[in-house]
């Protein structure tokens, strides 16, 4: 039983100690974060914030000697011309069917047919071309290239007449709603 005793007991003492330089080194380690911690707070505050301040300052004052040197006719001119920017960019950007359109004209006409003019109808998925041809063959061989185009659901040949030189023509194309938005 002694011997049971004296075992417990100096495990009691060795279990005890302490590294007698653990917690200084971390209480060390800690002061030392938090005083470059305060350090680069009050750098912060007293060297960099008045620093950043005054290129503000600087900035504003040349932003307002920009506006006082452009007159206030030329402000109204460049708000109407970025206005007018925009719009156009907007149309730009909702063309989509007219350049399907003039894409598929290109694409499917004689050389030597010439159009006079145009007349597109979105609702009625229709286009009306007025035009010239130098004879009935070409004219025929237009009326080809839109009876073989994959787009067009039908053709109409509306008018035909013999001119000077010319034979001038109408004609209707119905077009799938594929083509015209």
């Amino acid at each position: 039983m002694q011997y049971t005793k004296s075992i417990l007991e100096e495990q009691l003492k060795a279990g005890e100690r302490l590294p007698v330089g653990w917690p200084w080194r971390l209480l060390l380690f800690t002061a030392v974060v938090f005083g470059i911690v305060v350090f680069l707070y009050f750098g912060m505050v007293f060297g960099y914030k008045p620093f950043l301040d005054s290129r503000a300052k600087g900035l504003d004052k040349e932003i307002a000697s920009l506006t006082d040197s452009i007159g206030e006719e030329q402000q109204k001119d460049f708000i109407n011309f970025y206005s007018q920017l925009v719009n156009i960019q907007d149309l730009l950007a909702n063309h989509a069917a007219a350049s399907k359109l003039f894409d598929f004209l290109e694409k499917n006409t004689h050389q030597q047919v010439n159009y006079l003019s145009l007349n597109l109808s979105l609702t009625e998925k229709n286009l009306k071309l007025d035009g010239s041809a130098p004879d009935y063959k070409v004219l025929v061989q237009q009326l080809e290239l839109f009876r073989r185009a994959p787009e067009i659901n039908q053709i109409f040949l509306e008018d035909s007449k013999l001119g000077e030189g010319s034979i001038r023509f109408s004609i209707r194309l119905m077009f799938k709603p594929e083509l015209v938005i």
